[in-house]
């Protein structure tokens, strides 16, 4: 149990670290990104807007473009690597390739005949000779248009290097923080598992210790019985023996679970301890006046332990035989879904709309609050039956529909 404790801790702390490294990894990437984009299309802009060139550098009178001043020196106009075209009509006007050396203005006329009839309205991308350009096509006031190719192979190259770098570190990290967390995750649930420990230790050493003085009652009322006879006060004595004599069995066995978690598995036939459980329960059932519905499949194996396997059926049969309304129906159904295997048992209840099915599994919950319900049983049952599943590393639930409760355990 405690090995799945700590496999937990980790778990669910390196899912956390890994949530943030991602949030802040792809905050930094996707703000690299479109800084990248927005400083290329404001370049575009520019460029466009002093009639397809880029402007000289002028240290009174920097560029600006949509409030921002871009970081322009007196090489930023030799370092750009951009090509325009101006047409007209659908005729070329003008071709401006001196600041670009891989396209020659044949190219520059093809590339900017695609773009142009690819109507691009907006800034897009295009490769060539193992060069990206990103173009804009804008229309001046005389309907003349002009298309700006600016190559950006470089920016983007770095960005996704940048990607790749964060990822690697992101991965690396991650890694790292796994181990670290791993080493010290026996220190870090310690207090935990020493309050488990101790909170077990109280409940074996209480139930041990309430056996004698559970034993000296029933033996002086008996000997009582003996000496005065039977009356209401010694039926209510020995009732009473016997209910908290339960109670402190279900208590030690169930501290005996947690104990051994770590059982060994084996295949079990599901089918047979169900089919068990139900024709032993059916005697009871039909005697209180109520109906059994048996529904198993054959042949259905599952890993599991026999003798808890066989206790779960019956706490969970015994629960809804106890909570079945009078003249009501319980159904025991089991199937092969899968590679699972899913038991429902299931009966009918008038208030089952009203029921908190998300305490059933809670040690000493009474669906009645008073707790004094007529119904026998001790408020751990359902606990138990988690408890079981848990040990066999599957899945139980409880859910109601209409006037009907259903437990379902999923192998």
């Amino acid at each position: 149990m405690f090995r799945r404790l700590k496999t937990k801790f980790i778990a669910i702390t390196s899912v956390a670290i890994l949530l943030v490294i991602m949030m802040v990894l792809g905050v930094v990437n996707i703000g690299t990104t479109l800084d990248v984009y927005n400083e290329v299309a404001g370049i575009i802009d520019i460029i466009i807007e002093n009639d397809g060139v880029f402007p000289g550098f002028d240290q009174q009178n920097p560029v600006v473009k949509d409030n921002t001043v871009f970081s322009i020196t007196p090489e930023t106009e030799y370092i750009l690597r951009y090509f325009s075209v101006l047409i007209s009509d659908n005729n070329i006007e003008y071709i401006n390739t001196t600041h670009v050396a891989a396209v020659s203005e044949e190219e520059a006329i093809s590339l900017s005949r695609q773009a142009y009839h690819a109507d691009a309205v907006n800034r897009l991308t295009i490769h060539y000779n193992g060069r990206i350009y990103m173009y804009k096509i804008a229309v001046y006031d005389d309907d003349t248009d002009i298309l700006v190719f600016l190559d950006v192979t470089d920016r983007l190259n770095n960005v996704t290097e940048l990607i790749k770098f964060s990822l690697i570190v992101g991965l690396l990290s991650m890694l790292l923080f796994v181990l670290i967390v791993s080493l010290f995750s026996q220190k870090a649930i310690k207090p935990m598992i020493d309050n488990m420990e101790r909170q077990r230790e109280f409940v074996t050493n209480a139930g041990h210790e309430l056996k004698t003085p559970i034993a000296i009652i029933s033996a002086n009322t008996e000997v009582l019985e003996m000496m005065n006879g039977k009356n209401e006060w010694t039926d209510s004595i020995m009732s009473q023996v016997k209910r908290l004599s339960g109670l402190v069995n279900n208590l030690l066995r169930l501290a005996r679970m947690e104990e051994s978690a770590d059982i060994v598995l084996e295949n079990v036939d599901f089918s047979k301890e169900a089919k068990d459980v139900a024709e032993s329960m059916r005697p009871v059932i039909e005697n209180a006046d109520k109906t059994l519905t048996v529904s198993i499949e054959e042949g259905v194996i599952v890993q599991a332990e026999a003798s808890n396997l066989h206790e779960l059926v019956n706490i969970l049969v015994d629960n809804a035989t106890k909570y079945c309304d009078d003249y009501g129906s319980i159904r025991v159904e089991l199937y092969k879904k899968g590679k699972n295997a899913i038991l429902n048992v299931s009966n009918d209840y008038e208030n089952a709309d009203k029921t908190d099915t998300k305490r059933f599994f809670e040690r000493f919950y009474r669906e009645d609050e008073s707790h004094n319900s007529g119904k026998q049983g001790y408020g751990i049952g359902l606990s138990m039956a988690e408890q079981i599943v848990k040990m066999f590393g599957g899945k139980i639930s409880a859910a109601t529909k209409g006037k009907e409760i259903t437990f379902t355990v999923t192998l």
